[in-house]
């Protein structure tokens, strides 16, 4: 099948009950008008922890999303991607993934390459962090880099100027 383009849908943050409605209004509006949607599991850390390989079992970390799925999980709180607090630009060695534990060394590292080559290798057009302060703050730092994004902004904590 042909798309427009691909849409890429994440949650990051605290879990809070719109996200599950979010998700799929997003993803059935972008179906109808002919893009194709992939949730990114588990925020950030879906992104960080993608292996750019064709062959790589990336299950845990991408989705494709349906009108089918969306609409089971639109009626249910929280979010079926979940949700990380991880931040790219800021990630502790211990969190590293196995397959980045040679390149990224320091206590504390940027990983934003590897988020923008994984971003390139999903062939997402967009993306759309659904989040609060720190999840949309990353996403600012990605629009800097060229992505383009769609922020929604969601907080618990009241953080979202």
């Amino acid at each position: 099948m042909s798309y427009k383009g691909t849409i890429g849908i994440l949650t990051g943050g605290g879990d809070v009950p719109g996200l599950n409605p979010a998700i799929r209004a997003i993803t059935i509006r972008a179906l109808r008008e002919g893009y194709r949607v992939l949730g990114i599991r588990r925020g950030w850390a879906g992104l960080v922890e993608l292996i750019p390989e064709r062959d790589a079992d990336n299950s845990e970390n991408v989705q494709v999303l349906t009108k089918d799925l969306a609409n089971r999980a639109g009626r249910t709180g929280g979010t079926f991607l979940h949700t990380s607090r991880t931040r790219p630009s800021h990630l502790p060695k211990s969190n590293l993934p196995p397959h980045l534990r040679d390149k990224y060394t320091a206590e504390i590292n940027d990983v934003t390459p590897e988020v923008l080559r994984n971003i390139e290798f999903l062939g997402l057009d967009f993306l759309i962090p659904i989040g609060g302060d720190d999840t949309l703050s990353y996403a600012q730092r990605l629009h800097e880099e060229g992505v383009k994004v769609v922020a929604i902004p969601k907080t618990m904590d009241n953080d979202v100027p």
